[in-house]
């Protein structure tokens, strides 16, 4: 199955059995450090941190790869742009017509840009360790509705499904001589009507289906909702979110009361 549709990894690490509310509020909160980050050292020091935990958790290089091929090219056209929107102060690298490179301007290119790549690790970081079941029982644990909660479990189940279905669909439709790729996008774009009309189909015998297993099972009889496997806090869990609480709190108290991390190269102001 594709990353895209597939991003939990099984595993037995640490991260793996950390409970799903606290590795949540760890990405919250490293997401929050990045937003009001703006120097380009403390920067590197979240994303290596985000990097770090994802190796600590053995997660597969490929999803690593995957992770920075899709993030490389918005971090170069943010470190770009930057550059060219926001002229520099200071000390002068380069200069032509309008374009006025200074460090300072350069640091805070480059500390956007590692900013992208430092949300994306600690919010894939979450996703990547905690399987959709325990995904979703964990939002249901935090104020989620159940109607909600489960509508978004069946959105995660049969995405990856309806994938699938459209894959084998389009195969099957080529293997009859039905090409994609020949004329222009009005062309193609009519070339995937059989293949539209047919997961049409599928989807409504899906949803069909799927309404009768829910009303074979009682869904909204009005009792309360029971799970299997029910999430509890180990000691482990309550160290790691009061350790993370108090980091944060004390990043932004040295973030407001001593501006630190507001200069792009120096860490204090």
């Amino acid at each position: 199955m594709s990353i895209l549709y597939d991003l939990y990894q099984p595993g037995d690490s640490w991260l793996h059995r950390l409970d799903p509310r606290v590795k949540l509020l760890g990405a919250l909160c490293l997401c929050l450090l990045g937003l009001l980050c703006r120097n380009l050292w403390l920067m590197l020091a979240l994303a290596t941190l985000a990097q770090g935990a994802l190796w600590s958790a053995r997660i597969s290089g490929e999803r690593i790869r995957w992770l920075w091929r899709v993030t490389l090219p918005t971090m170069v056209m943010i470190a770009l742009l930057w550059v060219v929107v926001y002229p520099g102060e200071g000390r002068v690298l380069f200069t032509w017509w309008f374009l006025r490179i200074t460090p300072r301007n350069l640091a805070q290119g480059l500390a956007m840009a590692l900013r992208i790549v430092a949300l994306a690790l600690a919010i894939l970081a979450w996703l990547f360790t905690t399987s959709q079941t325990a995904l979703v029982h964990s939002l249901v644990r935090l104020g989620l509705p159940d109607a909600w909660g489960l509508t978004l479990g069946m959105a995660l189940r049969y995405l990856p499904t309806m994938a699938g279905t459209f894959r084998l669909i389009s195969e099957a439709q080529q293997a009859r001589a039905l090409d994609l790729t020949k004329g222009n996008p009005f062309q193609r774009a009519r070339a995937y009507i059989p293949i539209t009309v047919a997961m049409l189909i599928t989807a409504l015998r899906t949803a069909e289906n799927l309404s009768r297993a829910l009303e074979s099972r009682a869904l909204g009889s009005g009792r309360k909702r029971t799970y299997l496997h029910e999430l509890r806090m180990r000691r482990v869990d309550w160290a790691w979110m009061l350790a993370i609480l108090s980091l944060t709190l004390a990043w932004l108290w040295a973030r407001y009361a001593l501006g630190w991390g507001i200069d792009p190269l120096r860490l204090w102001v």
